[in-house]
């Protein structure tokens, strides 16, 4: 028969508890953040006050005291937003007195460009979606393309430098008929046949292509937004004649402190609500100053291992990277790696060499001659360098590179070096040949 019964069953679970979820998110959050968090308790938690001291000139200012004030925001001097391609074309677009209808389409296509200033949309959709007809939208298309830069709204490469050309007061002649008819041959330097099938001489072909390579390819990136990245260092890597030494970087040492005062106020309120409520305030508080310390301490100790990993480019910059794995730096201080990803992630380290993100000092081993491993951004940094130096009337292949690296004691197979060039955006060799 079936029946209720009682069982005893042993298990073992991991518990998070809302304090532990807090020191995990505190330690993963940058600089700029932790400040904004704090500012956010120091808001809702009365006995916690919040000092910040400010760049400027003056007495340090105590931020968040009975959650009144704001903190100083890192990125208040920062450059406001900038207009939009689209809305610097439809501020062209209202000066021309254009009819509703084609004003509208034209202000539509506008809002359909690629970040290169291409109408990628086919008219015919662009018809369906508006309901008009094909002779209006070429109508619109004409005006939108009349606007600056030259060349905007062209539907692809050739139609954006013959809209180049033709408002050109004076273009080097043959370069139209070059764009119209011969684009494959231009983008692959063929002077001879250029030349035999438009009936003109080398050094007039030569002109053409010297001209037409002068041209915009992308106009939209004269309108395009600039984003500008603003960032505040977490950690600061200073180097002296014995070494180096590592700081946390202002934003990532707030000063937290409990407010006695509270506690005076629930004395003169001797009533069990504002005792309780003050003892949990109290406790929250200190449990978040804790949190803030581990913090400093851990991130800290994070920073100093991997610049003792990374002596050489301290010392050397981006040629003497050495691989670095996440699990190699916990083991070093007998932390989770899970920790260690957490202190690194969305940080910044301002070094001798500039401000790189933390992430970038972890990358694979690419194995040398001499038995070691070589960092894959050193190499790529080193293959960059023998491409930017070489001669272009005669660029290195995959192959030569390849050669020239295992000579320096780096092994890696061609169809890596190629993989590597590949992540670098750089062309093959026949793409870099100055053909002319």
């Amino acid at each position: 028969m079936l029946g209720y019964q009682l069982v005893q069953d042993q298990r073992l679970k991991l518990a998070i508890t809302p304090e532990l979820k807090q020191s995990i998110h505190i330690l993963s959050l940058p600089g700029d953040e932790l400040l904004q968090y704090l500012q956010e308790q120091a808001t809702e938690n009365p006995v916690l006050e919040l000092e910040i001291r400010r760049e400027t000139p003056v007495s340090d200012a105590t931020i968040g005291r009975g959650g009144g004030s704001l903190a100083m925001d890192p990125f208040l001097n920062a450059a406001g937003r900038q207009d939009t391609m689209e809305e610097k074309l439809l501020s062209q677009l209202r000066l021309l007195s254009l009819p509703p209808a084609v004003f509208k389409a034209a202000a539509y296509m506008a809002g359909n460009l690629n970040d290169d200033g291409y109408l990628d949309v086919p008219l015919a959709e662009i018809g369906k979606r508006l309901n008009v007809g094909e002779p209006l939208l070429e109508l619109a298309l004409e005006k939108l393309q009349s606007l600056e830069p030259a060349g905007i709204a062209g539907r692809d490469l050739r139609e954006c430098l013959r809209l180049q050309i033709v408002r050109d007061p004076k273009p080097v002649p043959f370069a139209l008929d070059v764009v119209e008819g011969y684009m494959q041959d231009a983008a692959s330097g063929n002077v001879g046949r250029i030349a035999s099938e438009l009936r003109i001489t080398k050094e007039q072909a030569v002109r053409a292509l010297q001209y037409i390579r002068s041209l915009n390819p992308r106009p939209g990136t004269a309108l395009g937004v600039f984003e500008p990245q603003f960032i505040v260092p977490d950690a600061v890597v200073e180097r002296h004649a014995e070494g180096f030494t590592v700081l946390l970087h202002r934003s990532s040492l707030p000063r937290l402190s409990i407010s006695g005062e509270y506690r005076l106020w629930a004395k003169k309120h001797p009533s069990a609500e504002a005792m309780s409520y003050v003892d949990r305030c109290v406790k929250s508080a200190a449990w978040l100053v804790r949190c803030v310390e581990m913090r400093k301490a851990t991130l800290l100790k994070v920073v100093h291992a991997m610049m003792e990993e990374q002596r050489e480019f301290v010392s050397d910059g981006v040629k003497g990277l050495r691989p670095m794995t996440l699990n190699k730096i916990s083991q070093k201080l007998n932390m989770h790696e899970s920790t260690v990803s957490r202190a690194v992630n969305g940080k910044f380290a301002l070094t001798p060499h500039g401000v790189f993100p933390l992430k970038y000092f972890f990358a694979a081993g690419v194995a040398s001659s001499d038995g070691g491993l070589a960092s894959s951004r050193m190499v790529k940094a080193r293959i960059k360098e023998m491409i930017d130096a070489e001669d272009k009337s005669r660029p290195y292949s995959d192959q030569n590179i390849t050669d020239l690296l295992a000579l320096e004691g780096i092994r890696l197979s061609r169809r890596a070096v190629a993989k590597y060039r590949e992540e670098l955006r750089i062309m093959s060799s026949s793409g870099r040949k100055n053909k002319i």
